[in-house]
């Protein structure tokens, strides 16, 4: 069932965050969260009787931390899919978002297979080579800086994994309620200083209601896949969302990818099998 659970949490974020990711091309990425968050947070709210939990400061606590270390995540992630190739950005977050709630894992007494710290080396050669660029990709070359801010979102996300489950078994899907309302929160003072209280119409307003919708459904599926088995296992899994909004960015976007970053995405996905073994 964890398997099941992560690979639909990773379909739903690779989706979402491929959504958001365009729409914040066009109308930046605090725009597109001021309206997205509010679609998460009822979303999950309406859920709630499905999934009867109690909630408490435990649960509250790792709820509104876990609400900030998403919104960072979120907001360095789309700002930079403005800037940089979405199937580049998407797959270092990726990496990083596995990889933290590993050695989290570890250190509350999970031990992974030997098989799962070759993955993890694996994993960082991956990022290497999926972030390397020359003068000849239609983008030009990949600053260390967006590779920097890129790992700085991959952190947020694992950090974020890690506090919804540590939120405690027996809260339901209080975590998310809270850490959803939390970053809509969050979201309205940044929006306030940047500008960013602008319309969104249309096609486009449905696209951020359809990221809104997936990223607060994989947040869902990931806590239940983490309740079911190991946080390392169900965070990994989660973090194959890289393969669909790579597919859809270079089906629907037209995106270049080099034989060096086709090879570390390759690596990207032999990691995580080995982390999952």
């Amino acid at each position: 069932m964890t398997v099941v659970l992560g690979l639909l949490a990773a379909l739903l974020y690779g989706i979402g965050d491929f959504a958001g990711g365009i729409t914040s091309r066009r109308h930046g990425a605090i725009t597109v969260l001021l309206y997205s968050y509010p679609v998460g947070a009822v979303l999950m709210t309406a859920m709630l009787p499905f999934f009867p939990g109690h909630v408490d400061a435990r649960s509250a606590g790792f709820g509104i931390a876990g609400g900030v270390m998403g919104l960072v995540g979120v907001i360095v992630m789309y700002s930079l899919m403005t800037v940089a190739p979405i199937n580049i950005i998407s797959p270092i977050t990726a990496v990083l978002a596995a990889i933290v709630p590993i050695f989290v894992g570890v250190t509350i007494g999970e031990r992974p297979h030997f098989t799962a710290w070759f993955g993890i080396v694996l994993g960082l050669a991956a990022v290497v080579l999926v972030s390397r660029t020359n003068e000849s990709h239609p983008h030009g070359r990949i600053g260390a800086r967006i590779v920097a801010l890129a790992f700085v979102s991959g952190l947020g996300f694992g950090l974020y994994f890690v506090f919804l489950a540590r939120a405690g078994d027996n809260s339901g899907l209080w975590p998310l309620v809270i850490s959803r309302f939390a970053s809509a929160a969050l979201i309205l003072p940044l929006a306030k200083a940047r500008g960013a209280f602008k319309p969104v119409r249309g096609r486009m307003l449905a696209i951020v209601i359809l990221a809104g919708a997936c990223d607060a459904l994989a947040n869902m599926f990931f806590l239940l896949a983490s309740r079911e088995g190991l946080l390392s296992l169900a965070s990994v899994l989660t973090s194959l969302y890289p393969t669909t909004t790579v597919i859809l960015a270079v089906g629907l976007l037209h995106e270049h990818t080099s034989r060096t970053q086709r090879i570390g995405l390759a690596l990207a996905a032999g990691a995580i099998v080995l982390i999952t073994v």
